[in-house]
């Protein structure tokens, strides 16, 4: 009789658990997908991005003064922070997985300032979107953004967005794996 009094409380502690408020994943992330949230904003850019490394840590830089450098989150942690994110993949799972390697190789660990920068080729100073497209450009992927004179290589700044804009994305070969905020 005890026993079966108890299983209601169960039944509820499992629901609190397991159905908080956080977001989690509804797909099975890959090395090299990219993570964009609308989130949060901050130096007058809207969004936040990072890159998985593997298919369940976000290497990510958020410019906070308590993670000054290049950080690593859970998947959980990640959506604990920003609710809402779309994720991207490149077609090709080879360059996702070089991209991740190359994330890990120049960023994790290390003791990057935080620093929204024009040139996305000097990594002296790091931001979020220009961490992830810096690992494609080592992996050798150029992610390309549009202007009114077409798609070109950023010379200045990349932003969050210009990983889900999906005219970006369709032209550097990307897929959208996740399109709901």
């Amino acid at each position: 009789m005890k026993k079966l009094a108890m299983l209601p409380l169960v039944a509820v502690l499992s629901l609190s658990i397991f159905s908080g408020n956080k977001a989690e994943a509804a797909i099975n992330n890959k090395p090299g997908d990219i993570i964009v949230t609308k989130s949060t904003a901050g130096s007058g850019i809207v969004g936040h991005s990072g890159i998985y490394i593997d298919t369940t840590h976000i290497l990510h830089t958020s410019g906070w003064k308590s993670e000054p450098y290049p950080d690593v989150l859970t998947e959980s942690e990640w959506h604990g922070r920003y609710a809402q994110s779309k994720v991207v993949r490149p077609d090709s799972s080879t360059i996702g997985s070089k991209a991740a390697e190359k994330a890990k190789y120049y960023f994790k660990g290390k003791t990057i300032p935080y620093k929204i920068t024009s040139n996305p080729t000097n990594i002296t100073n790091i931001y979020c979107s220009e961490l992830v497209w810096y690992s494609y450009y080592k992996a050798g992927k150029t992610f390309k953004t549009r202007n009114s004179s077409g798609f070109h290589q950023p010379t200045d700044l990349v932003t969050p967005y210009n990983f889900i804009d999906s005219a970006n994305v369709d032209y550097n070969n990307f897929s959208f794996i996740d399109k709901t905020w």
